[in-house]
């Protein structure tokens, strides 16, 4: 059971006097550079239609910062190259674009793929995918302005499934224990057909079913090793999320999750272990003279016949039937109902399963039909051999205990039991246990999420009242129950925000002394903060004649260019926009 606990804003955050923004007619310098290549622009195709496909190629922030250089930013072409932007050379004529590595591309269409993307895990380490199954491990070198040092791929990899698009969202590069070796964790999002989703796990668990939740998000949790020089799979982690994924961060030291979505969700894949509840040894080792029987079976010279019977209401999405060449599984939602060794190997591919009216067969095919199954499961005794499918039936009339009962019905709830569907959650899930451990409900709207320093998971902004909160999820380094910190606020965002109907992108810079609002065509809305120092005007309260040091602003800019707004990004100096062809940076501070 999770932990609750609550994000608690720190009152000396907090301005209960604030007044509103002054609009501010002064100009702001505007440098218009036109890239070398066009960016990457990817969208939906005919079969992405979902509300979390185009949540992911519409929100898909084209501009790449780097926690560890404030002094560079990143993007990456149509043709797959990734361009470094030396911020400084912005104010000039002569704006330093600088091709580091080309993506391989190993197909000419790129249908159906995501937007490729990158995210730094280390001061030399980064991680790139085309968007379309293959995700790189590139060593960088130090990335600084005037290293011109080419990037080298270490490690090309298909672990998500070959030609499935995913996003990286986030990555984080941590040594171990001993110091003798390294693990970069990797945060992927895939949005896939709920017919697709490899699970150890039956999804109805999670309310997924073809009518209702078509496409599912799946946060794949990706980990590598580094040992003497050499890069390796270590391990896979897959959760459903099937109302969509709002944030997900690795949290230092790479062993938790820091997450926000609305329930249900949680872990249906595990390439470590089988994350199904298991058969207690109880259940598999009865007592014959028990009339309780969960499976009966028969043969044929050619092949092996299981019956299985649960509800009637049940859907394929309840279970999870894993037939190998020697091995049989069996998932009831989250409960492991039947799993063992076969007493002689099987053709994988001409066996099957088939459901109807709760009814599960399984048909085995033998490899050695000369052979006589004794038994099914070696020390499973709760099935039974019969002669024919008659005999099955029979049993299964005699006894109704060989389907598992639904957990509750809906009926036995009441009005004041219905949890609303609504609210998301933040959640840390712990990569040890395989759990949720602490949980907290979000009383606001997640507005937007902003890089943090090297090490940190990025800092997300959440509405309270009419402000926007700044939280930092804790590492698990300190010796403290979890939790996020309040860190900053940003006077009002919340109320602006929810009337800017065209805005695409909500950025602020590392030390929080303004935010700005990207409409997706033209115009950008920047609000300067009371504790900014470059507001160029010393104010005076006229009725007191009482001077203001620096006042909340608001200015209004109008961005030359009829291209959709791609990406922005925001530093303590610049405000950067980038469309299809052209950067635009905006010198908002000059201090």
């Amino acid at each position: 059971m999770e932990q609750l606990f609550e994000l608690r804003p720190r009152k000396d955050l907090l301005d209960p006097t604030f007044e509103g923004y002054k609009l501010s007619l002064d100009s702001l310098p505007v440098y218009k550079h036109e890239v070398p290549v066009a960016v990457e622009h990817l969208k939906p195709n005919e079969e992405q239609f979902s509300f979390q496909h185009v949540k992911t190629f519409g929100l898909h922030n084209h501009l790449i910062d780097d926690p560890w250089s404030d002094e560079v930013a990143f993007f990456i072409s149509k043709d797959l190259q990734i361009f470094k932007i030396n911020l400084h050379s912005l104010v000039s004529q002569s704006p330093e674009f600088k091709s580091l590595w080309q993506i391989p591309r190993y197909l000419e269409s790129r249908d159906g793929w995501f937007n490729a993307s990158l995210s730094f895990a280390g001061p030399e380490l980064a991680v790139v995918t085309d968007g379309g199954g293959v995700l790189h491990i590139v060593d960088t070198g130090v990335r600084t302005p005037t290293n011109s040092h080419l990037w080298q791929a270490k490690l090309s990899s298909e672990v998500l499934g070959k030609n499935d698009p995913f996003k990286i969202t986030h990555s984080m590069l941590n040594a171990t224990e001993s110091n003798q070796s390294e693990t970069l964790s990797v945060l992927a999002l895939k949005v896939e057909s709920i017919d697709k989703v490899e699970s150890q796990i039956a999804l109805s668990v999670f309310g997924c079913s073809e009518k209702e939740t078509p496409f599912i998000s799946c946060l794949e949790w990706v980990q590598y090793e580094h040992v003497d020089g050499h890069w390796s799979f270590k391990q896979l982690k897959r959760l459903a999320i099937p109302h969509g994924l709002d944030y997900a961060s690795v949290l230092s030291p790479g062993k938790a999750l820091c997450i926000i979505a609305r329930e249900p969700l949680g872990i249906i894949f595990d390439s470590n272990k089988d994350v199904a509840a298991p058969l207690a040894n109880s259940e598999i080792m009865q007592d014959e003279t028990e009339t309780k029987i969960a499976y009966t079976w028969t043969e044929s010279p050619e092949e092996v016949t299981v019956w299985m019977t649960f509800d009637k209401q049940t859907s394929k999405h309840d279970l999870v039937v894993k037939i190998e060449s020697q091995a049989l599984k069996v998932v009831y939602k989250n409960q492991t109902y039947l799993v063992g060794e076969l007493a002689h190997p099987i053709s994988v591919g001409s066996s099957t399963w088939t459901l109807s009216d709760g009814k599960v067969e399984v048909i085995l095919s033998k490899v050695d039909k000369s052979l006589s199954w004794n038994h099914l499961i070696l020390s499973d005794l709760r099935g039974r051999k019969v002669l024919d499918a008659e005999t099955a039936a029979d049993y299964e009339s005699q006894a109704e205990s060989g389907g598992r009962p639904p957990v509750f019905s809906s009926e036995q709830l009441e009005e004041c039991d219905d949890m609303p569907m609504d609210e998301s959650c933040i959640f840390r899930f712990d990569g040890e246990s395989n759990e949720f451990t602490h949980k907290a409900i979000l009383s606001g709207q997640l507005l937007f999420f902003t890089q943090s320093a090297p090490g940190l998971a990025p800092a997300f902004c959440l509405r309270h009242d009419v402000d926007g909160l700044i939280w930092q999820p804790m590492g698990d380094e300190l010796e403290q129950s979890w939790g996020c910190l309040h860190t900053a606020a940003l006077q009002a965002l919340g109320y602006i925000q929810a009337s800017k109907e065209q805005r695409k992108f909500t950025v602020a810079p590392p030390n929080m002394t303004y935010a700005a609002l990207c409409d997706a065509f033209s115009h950008i809305y920047i609000y300067r903060q009371s504790n900014c120092t470059s507001t160029g005007v010393e104010m005076v309260h006229r009725p007191t004649g009482r001077r203001v040091g620096n006042i909340a602003r608001q200015q209004v800019l109008n961005i030359d260019s009829t291209e959709e707004c791609l990406g922005a990004l925001a530093t303590n100096s610049f405000l950067l926009l980038l469309t299809s062809s052209s950067l635009f940076a905006i010198r908002v501070n000059s201090d």
